[in-house]
């Protein structure tokens, strides 16, 4: 299993403020592409904005991954 990765508050900042934005729009989230627990980084690559559905559709799926490598 991968070491956990700290999240940095500035990376999200300096993503958001590449965008030309101060903070996280309404209705969505900061989503790391590939999930620091599957081995993603916390770098401004690894970032998108996605919906606050999607985002949870995602982190729900990826939690049941972990799950079943548990097992």
């Amino acid at each position: 299993m991968p070491r956990a990765t700290k999240r940095k508050s500035s990376t999200r900042q300096n993503f958001l403020k590449k965008r030309g934005l101060k903070k996280t729009p309404k209705g969505k989230q900061i989503d790391h592409k590939k999930s620091l627990s599957e081995g993603g980084s916390d770098s401004q690559k690894n970032l998108r904005l996605i919906k606050k559905s999607t985002h949870a559709k995602k982190t729900t799926a990826e939690a049941r991954r972990r799950a079943r490598r548990k097992k």
